[in-house]
């Protein structure tokens, strides 16, 4: 019996009724598990990931329409900066310009562009006066011949009704170009004073001292708006003080006037506003209601434009080596001025040669041919880019963008080539 009786030392663990503690595994496998909330711990990974999902796919989607839009449109486009050449003007070289119709090849053309304005003032009077005023009016003169036509000072223009009116100084009228008659419009004065010569507007004034000539019925003159200014008999008074100052007045806002019309020059044609010819006159003074005066000037303004390649192209000449066959045009900086050299008359332009002296600063801007630029690239592999804008002087620098990257040729189609010129950089 002791053989088999425990030993001492391992006593066995005491389980009574009192004692009915679980042994420690089944601790372990009988504590309660964890509380699992959904919405506390898996949602916000489910969220998370296909926020990532539609990330991922988006930036794929992108790629994949990057990727064939360069397949299905490509692109080629070349960037050129023009050759420049910034120079310096002074008066030690003038230039000298020729009338259109007779000027050579390769002198400096130039047209005459003319405009009346009209501006006016009501003073006081003080007493009367016996005035005999004549009428005026503005005409367009037409010219349907081939040849410049000369109108000499007192010309005559007779209207319908047998009125006669002259001009007060010598004119030419351009020659017809391209189909349409040459035009110049001028003022003309009545031949006599009165109110009778206060007529409206008129389809056609012919010019009796053509008569005789083939010329007469290509040389006729039209007006758009009445004549004024005939009268004869007492009117208001205005004091020669008064009158002076309005005058200065008036002239002065006229002017500022013309002072804008070289802003409306052509397209392709440059002026300079030192060269305009501007003269005045005192048209008849017309009583107004309340006694008073209205004091009437007009300004007679003319320009010289000239042909902006042909003016390039002289400067170009007289300053470069190679610029003898390029296309070439010039700009001027804001400060550039212009000034006649000698005696400038406002009634020889149109008819004589213009000397002007320019101070300041231009840049001739070589003009590219875009269209033989694109001919010379199309089909070509893109090694050739270099050798080809070098053979044409009016690039400083070329750059080329082909699409897609591993495109290594021009397109075939010259449409299909974009051609972009920079501007140059101002002076």
């Amino acid at each position: 019996m002791h053989d088999i009786a425990p030993d001492p030392d391992e006593q066995p663990s005491e389980r009574s009724i009192r004692d009915l503690r679980p042994s420690a595994a089944r601790q372990r496998l009988q504590s309660p598990r964890p509380e699992m909330r959904p919405e506390a711990y898996m949602e916000p990974v489910r969220r998370r990931s296909r926020v990532g999902i539609w990330v991922a796919a988006g930036l794929a989607l992108i790629v994949l329409l990057g990727a064939a839009a360069l397949l299905l449109f490509p692109s080629t486009t070349v960037t050129i900066v023009p050759r420049v050449q910034t120079l310096p003007f002074d008066s030690s070289n003038p230039l000298t310009a020729y009338p259109a119709a007779t000027a050579a090849t390769g002198t400096i053309p130039y047209t005459v562009l003319s405009q009346v304005f009209e501006d006016s003032a009501i003073v006081a009077a003080s007493g009367m006066e016996q005035a005999d005023e004549k009428a005026s009016g503005n005409v367009t003169v037409y010219n349907e011949t081939a040849k410049s036509m000369r109108l000499i000072k007192n010309t005559r223009f007779q209207s319908p009704d047998g009125l006669v009116f002259r001009i007060p100084a010598s004119v030419d009228v351009p020659p017809a170009k391209n189909g349409a008659p040459g035009t110049l419009d001028i003022t003309i004065f009545a031949d006599e004073t009165g109110p009778t010569y206060n007529i409206g507007p008129t389809d056609k004034f012919t010019l009796p001292g053509l008569k005789s000539s083939p010329d007469f019925s290509k040389v006729y003159a039209t007006s758009k708006a009445a004549f004024t200014g005939g009268f004869s008999g007492q009117r208001p008074a205005v004091s020669p003080a008064i009158l002076e100052s309005s005058k200065a007045a008036i002239r002065g806002r006229l002017e500022e006037k013309a002072n804008e019309l070289w802003r409306t020059v052509p397209e392709g044609s440059l002026a300079f506003p030192g060269l305009m010819a501007l003269s005045y006159e005192t048209l008849p003074a017309t009583p107004e209601p309340g006694g008073g005066v209205r004091i009437t000037e007009r300004a007679n303004a003319t320009l010289p434009v000239f042909d902006a390649r042909a003016f390039a192209s002289a400067v170009a000449q007289a300053v470069s080596a190679d610029a003898e066959t390029a296309d070439i045009s010039v700009r001027f900086s804001p400060e550039t001025t212009a000034q006649p050299v000698g005696t400038f008359d406002a009634a020889s332009l149109g008819r004589e040669s213009i000397t002007l002296s320019i101070t300041g600063r231009g840049q001739l801007v070589w003009q590219l041919d875009v269209a033989a630029l694109k001919e010379a690239l199309a089909g070509r592999e893109e090694a050739a880019f270099e050798p080809i804008v070098k053979g044409f002087a009016a690039i400083e620098e070329a750059r080329a963008r082909l699409t897609p990257f591993w495109k290594r040729s021009f397109p075939q189609d010259v449409e299909d080539i974009k051609v972009e010129v920079s501007e140059p950089a101002e002076f």
